[in-house]
């Protein structure tokens, strides 16, 4: 027998074993791809099983607990938006008029907040109070890193209004 050479069985051999080592990478692939699919269907029952808020925010309130049934009518939670903060005022009915939707307002917080910042007006409330000769006014005051907690007192001033 010359050096290098194999015999028939001994390449019957390899070629069984290769047919056998390629079967084994198809179940393997097959395996693979079946776990994956399962992966994707898991994702899919966890979706159905999770609640997502539209508006960024923090749970305000929970109305019902794990393992309750919740149905369309009743909410889960309240969830508060702290971006942007709505603010709350009433001014005189003088002043009804000189203010206008975009006008920017000066919003200083109470302790433990301080500092001032800018608000735009977004609301301007066309019911005048004739009980408390006051409207309603809502500047929306940016809170990108929800740093202002919300139903703080404040005090607003409309620095272009004389």
């Amino acid at each position: 027998m010359a050096k290098g050479a194999a015999s028939a069985a001994a390449l019957d051999e390899i070629e069984s074993d290769f047919g056998v080592a390629s079967q084994d990478l198809r179940e393997a692939q097959a395996n693979l791809r079946i776990a994956l699919l399962e992966v994707l269907r898991a994702e899919e029952v966890l979706k159905l099983r999770s609640v997502r808020s539209p508006i960024d925010g923090v749970v305000a309130e929970r109305n019902l607990l794990g393992g309750e049934y919740a149905y369309d009518q009743a909410p889960i939670m309240t969830i508060a938006q702290i971006n942007p903060l709505n603010v709350e005022v009433f001014v005189p009915i003088a002043l009804y008029g000189t203010i206008k939707v975009g006008m920017e307002a000066a919003v200083t917080g109470e302790a433990p907040v301080s500092g001032r910042y800018v608000a735009k007006v977004e609301v301007i409330d066309p019911l005048i109070d004739a009980r408390s000769g006051t409207f309603g006014i809502r500047p929306l005051l940016p809170n990108p890193d929800n740093k202002l907690p919300a139903g703080l007192r404040c005090k607003v001033e409309f620095p272009n209004v004389s």
